[in-house]
């Protein structure tokens, strides 16, 4: 059995059911380090509808045991829910370089201001933020800004990651 056809008996709540995790599906179409410029900004593709199932499931997959967090009508999402939130905004549009197979994780800056509450509609500005080159590693980050409805600032994640170069070496990761 593929990992993705083992992954697709996991998902339990209709968000997880739409969302594409298989990330070596348009590939091509992700942006890419050596063709991204610093300073470009953009919505996200997609926005996000705070939903009571969504910030249950993804506490239960934390194994967050606090009441608070486990409440049936309004829990308080565990701090990494921006994760999830994020990657359903970007989808394939600003910022699809956080999909990239072979991408490597060097460390994340959050900064949360409010607690996502059911109901919320999401919305996410990324910011082509920085890009280097250390140790013959190609670095990229990104600034994604978490809005509500009302444009209320909820978070701020400046998501950096280690990337293969160049379209050629993504597709070989994609491939391999």
């Amino acid at each position: 059995m593929s990992t993705s056809e083992r992954l697709s008996e996991q998902p339990l709540t209709l968000r997880q059911r739409e969302f594409e995790w298989d990330f070596k599906k348009g590939v091509e179409g992700y942006e890419c380090w050596d063709e991204i410029v610093i300073g470009k900004s953009a919505e996200a593709q997609n926005t996000f509808e705070v939903r009571v199932e969504d910030i249950l499931a993804f506490n239960r997959s934390c194994l967050e045991t606090d009441a608070a967090s486990n409440d049936p009508n309004d829990p308080v999402p565990h701090p990494l829910f921006l994760v999830m939130v994020s990657f359903y905004c970007i989808g394939t549009g600003i910022g699809s370089w956080i999909r990239t197979p072979g991408a490597r994780n060097p460390g994340q800056r959050i900064e949360m201001f409010e607690d996502f509450r059911p109901g919320e509609v999401i919305t996410a500005t990324i910011t082509h933020y920085d890009k280097w080159i250390r140790r013959d590693k190609h670095y990229m980050m990104d600034l994604i800004e978490l809005r509500n409805q009302n444009g209320v600032l909820k978070a701020r994640w400046y998501v950096q990651l280690l990337l293969p170069p160049t379209r050629d070496l993504i597709a070989q990761f994609a491939n391999a």
